[in-house]
């Protein structure tokens, strides 16, 4: 259940990402050319996940599932450590804006975390409803709420 709500998180991402950065960056009067929001979504969403669809078949063709699940073993520190120096670099980066506008990081802050709230809940009640079990409510409930950090973090 879970691999097939991140596969269609990612098609979701793929077609609509552009779209709505463009329409929220228009709103407060930021232009970013088309071909860079489409360069973006070709580097960050589409090509890692065709490397990692690449690397998978290879993996299970070469050994298995055990090598496969071998290789998820070893990943996952680095995934890890990956995501936390993503997010490192970018407040490092953006470190001075915070600190002198940091009325406008609130400003920005309290509605996604409203947002994020809210879908994340109703995605876990709405699981619930259905009959879905906790173990399958939960990450559905928090990979829905991703989508809006990956959309606040453009």
């Amino acid at each position: 259940f879970t691999l097939s709500q991140v596969a269609l998180n990612d098609t979701i991402m793929v077609f609509a990402f552009a779209p709505i950065v463009a329409l929220l960056l228009g709103l407060s009067a930021i232009t970013v050319p088309w071909d860079t929001l489409v360069l973006s979504v070709g580097l960050y969403i589409v090509v890692p996940v065709v490397f990692a669809q690449l690397w998978r078949k290879r993996t299970l063709g070469s050994g298995g599932e055990p090598a496969l699940q071998k290789l998820l073993g070893r990943l996952q520190p680095v995934s890890l450590i990956a995501l936390l120096t993503t997010l490192v670099l970018l407040f490092a980066f953006q470190g001075e804006h915070i600190i002198d506008q940091p009325f406008v990081i609130v400003l920005l802050a309290v509605p996604i975390l409203i947002q994020v709230y809210f879908n994340s809940g109703l995605a876990y009640l709405l699981n619930r409803k259905v009959g879905s079990a906790h173990c399958v409510a939960a990450p559905s409930a928090l990979i829905g709420a991703s989508n809006f950090f990956e959309l606040a973090v453009a």
